[in-house]
């Protein structure tokens, strides 16, 4: 199972504000949010991640310079004692008050952490380049833990009774917590807890990837090290654990009217009671208890569709081999599997499809002409993401969306000792 260690990490000096020096994850951070985080503060990370703005040409050698500047500064400190960090972000979802709260630790890079995505070579090559260069662990690999086993829930609650070295809120609302542990009784409550953990990817399977990269290369070159590890952000998924939301499709080149003809015979079709996208998606997830359940969205009328016979879709998706290769049960019960496999291939002769996150922004794209119409998913159980991960399968593309994301910046850990 899963080894965690603690390690000396550093962290942002008392005087630097951690609204204004960490950013969201390389991937999520569009060109305007770059802007914003480089507009922030000098020392927003994000100069590190990405490189500084107008230097992008792949070598990462400037974001070198400013880290190590940084350093020397004190703007980045070392914590003198190896420590493992505790990290708690609130949030809302659907109106709904709720807290995320996991541990980051160096964790042994192993067969033990489970993914659930297939990765893209060019991706993983350009955050090779960045580790590469700077030789530190800048973003944490985002996982989920299952594990019987409470001690780490017990520290958890005795640190948070305690004061953080960071406190703020974020652009988009969502308070930041974290606080540092160093106790030795502590660290091996939840070392113990992870040992007997099932440990899946939730986000990052890029960065897990350029992880195991980089131990290759450099054990090749320099034998064990502290690139055997990768910092990891563990979240108890059974306690305090992320929103798991749809990723939701816009398709192309198929009249919504056609689409309601020919979907007629397997689905059950009502008019919804509002065309408003956010109320369709949470209608969508209220009813999907009942049966498998889609929103369809046009340009000015929205409706429910259920399957009337779930056999139609345990057929569709027998022998499917989207991503390569036969799937597990899990995977061919996902809404999304269904979905591609029966309505947009089967009824819809492969449908042209493309993503978004938000139900507006769906609405958005129908109403400028952008898609013939949407379909909006339920959420899928965060159970199934971790099935298909221990069958060693992959879900779907652009299947899952973990909210909130782990900050960037919360803490570092160097690679070069």
């Amino acid at each position: 199972m899963p080894d965690v260690a603690p390690f000396n990490g550093y962290r942002y000096a008392a005087g630097q504000d951690p609204a204004a020096v960490t950013s969201p994850p390389y991937d999520v951070i569009s060109p305007r949010g770059r802007q914003a985080l480089e507009a922030a503060s000098p020392h927003n990370v994000v100069r590190l991640i990405l490189g500084p703005l107008g230097e992008e040409d792949g070598t990462y050698f400037r974001a070198r310079e400013l880290l190590d500047a940084w350093i020397e500064q004190g703007i980045l400190v070392r914590d003198p004692e190896p420590s493992l960090y505790l990290y708690e972000e609130q949030f809302q979802v659907d109106g709904e008050s709720r807290r995320q709260i996991g541990i980051l630790g160096a964790v042994e890079i192993s067969g033990e952490v489970l993914p659930h995505e297939r990765v893209m070579g060019p991706v993983v090559e350009d955050r090779l380049a960045v580790i590469r260069t700077t030789e530190v662990n800048l973003s944490p690999v985002f996982c989920l833990y299952w594990s019987a086993d409470d001690a780490a829930a017990r520290v958890i609650d005795a640190v948070t009774a305690e004061s953080p070295y960071a406190d703020f809120t974020d652009e988009d609302g969502v308070r930041h917590r974290a606080w540092r542990i160093a106790d030795p009784d502590r660290i091996r409550g939840i070392a113990g807890t992870l040992a007997t953990s099932r440990v899946v990817i939730a986000d990052g399977h890029h960065r897990y990837r350029t992880a195991e990269a980089y131990r290759q290369e450099r054990r090749a070159s320099d034998g064990p090290g502290p690139w055997d590890r990768m910092l990891l952000y563990l979240v108890d998924a059974e306690r305090d654990g992320p929103a798991l939301l749809p990723i939701h499709r816009l398709v192309h080149g198929v009249a919504v009217e056609h689409a309601l003809e020919v979907l007629a015979p397997l689905f059950e079709i009502e008019e919804a009671p509002s065309s408003d996208a956010d109320e369709l998606a949470l209608l969508v997830n209220a009813q999907r208890a009942a049966g498998r359940t889609y929103g369809l969205l046009g340009p000015k009328e929205a409706w429910i569709m259920t399957l009337r016979d779930e056999s139609e879709a345990a057929e569709a998706t027998k022998g499917a081999t989207q991503g390569g290769g036969d799937h597990c049960p899990a995977w061919r019960d996902l809404d999304v599997a269904v979905l591609h496999s029966l309505v947009f291939d089967r009824l819809l002769g492969s449908a042209s499809a493309t993503y978004v996150h938000h139900p507006a922004e769906a609405a958005e794209a129908v109403a400028a002409g952008d898609a013939t119409f949407a379909v909006l998913l339920a959420r899928t159980p965060t159970e199934a993401v971790r099935e298909i991960a221990e069958a060693r399968d992959s879900m779907p593309p652009k299947s899952t969306f973990f909210i909130p994301k782990p900050r960037t910046g919360i803490v570092l850990r160097s690679l070069r000792e």
